[in-house]
């Protein structure tokens, strides 16, 4: 039997198609192998769309959580049971908290949940109901999971649920998270390795031995364990807890490289005539280097060194300052120097 693989989506995609979805009001489903960042996507709607954020993890519910609690109550005179709401769900008659414009309610691990908990998910997802009680019109729902297919705590969805929401599968994006490290701090010399080894962003197999394994939130962690830290060789035993032990030799060995550049200051004061390093590793370490380091002042000089440079890897160097400064495109000898290096690019 022929298993055919669903559709991949970059991240940035799956983030407007997520939302696409949910504005048509239908309930998307974001999966994706672990450390992707589905739970950052579903904070970043949230955030934008002026919603408040309720994350709740259906694999640590229990059916009650979604149903509400049985209570006695008297109706007319006879003595009935219903069930009553937890106050987790926004209901047709709260009112929307100052300041946001209605709800997001992300129900993440959705697929690992166990059969009961999805069958009482099943009416919140669908009827927009918990127990006998509608939700506020102005809740957005959305679910995440992991993948079956990647060995997770995955439970089967119902052929019923499976037809009713919007399923979105989303993969590592090398560009898309440079691009996002560029602008939130993530310490260049991560960003050089992945530029140096693209594929190491995401190291996912079902099988893995190891405790981790590389992907953008490792990476991320590993940043801001290593970031003010000028010298990590003796970081082995520690980041190989991050991203597992044959990655964090790689990328400390790589840091070496840093070892191995000219300083910034040699650079400014003689950009033309500065060595330009050989090695392609210590060259993606140059100019991630240059990346975290240009501003205003000193992007002219910075510019030139860079011209020296091949096309394809001044290109990187220009998407990583101009993602991290904006205004840096108003500097006319940066404008200049790019549409050269976007001309080349482009005809090759």
């Amino acid at each position: 039997m022929t298993v055919l693989t669903h559709p991949r989506m970059s991240p940035k995609q799956a983030k407007a198609e997520t939302i696409h979805t949910i504005v048509r009001g239908r309930v998307p489903f974001l999966q994706s192998s672990p450390g992707l960042g589905k739970s950052s996507i579903a904070r970043e709607i949230a955030e934008n769309g002026k919603l408040k954020l309720i994350d709740l993890r259906l694999s640590q519910s229990a059916p009650e959580d979604l149903q509400g609690l049985p209570m006695r109550t008297v109706i007319n005179g006879v003595e009935k049971a219903s069930f009553l709401p937890f106050d987790t769900f926004p209901l047709e008659t709260d009112s929307i908290p100052d300041g946001y414009q209605g709800w997001l309610l992300f129900l993440d691990e959705f697929n690992s949940a166990s059969k009961s908990v999805q069958a009482a998910a099943y009416k919140l997802v669908l009827d927009r109901m918990v127990g006998t009680y509608k939700l506020h019109p102005k809740v957005a729902i959305m679910c995440a999971g992991n993948l079956q297919t990647d060995k997770a705590i995955v439970n089967v969805m119902s052929t019923a649920m499976q037809s009713r929401l919007a399923h979105i599968v989303m993969e590592a994006s090398k560009d898309e998270w440079v691009d996002w490290a560029s602008q939130n701090g993530i310490d260049y010399r991560v960003i050089g390795f992945i530029e140096f080894q693209p594929t190491k962003l995401h190291v996912f197999s079902p099988d893995h031995q190891e405790m981790t394994f590389p992907c953008p939130r490792t990476w991320e962690m590993t940043s801001d364990l290593i970031k003010d830290l000028p010298d990590v060789s003796n970081k082995v035993a520690l980041l190989s807890g991050v991203i597992g032990q044959g990655y964090a030799f790689e990328f400390v060995k790589f840091c070496e490289e840093y070892t191995r550049i000219p300083k910034l200051s040699a650079i400014i004061n003689d950009p033309t005539k500065i060595m330009i390093p050989v090695e392609l590793s210590t060259r993606f370490a140059v100019i991630t280097m240059l990346m975290a380091c240009v501003d205003v002042q000193n992007v002219k000089k910075i510019v030139q060194y860079i011209a020296r440079f091949n096309p394809d890897e001044a290109i990187i160097f220009y998407r990583g300052a101009l993602n991290r400064d904006p205004k840096l495109r108003e500097v006319d000898e940066v404008s200049s120097e790019l549409i050269k290096v976007m001309k080349f690019v482009n005809s090759n």
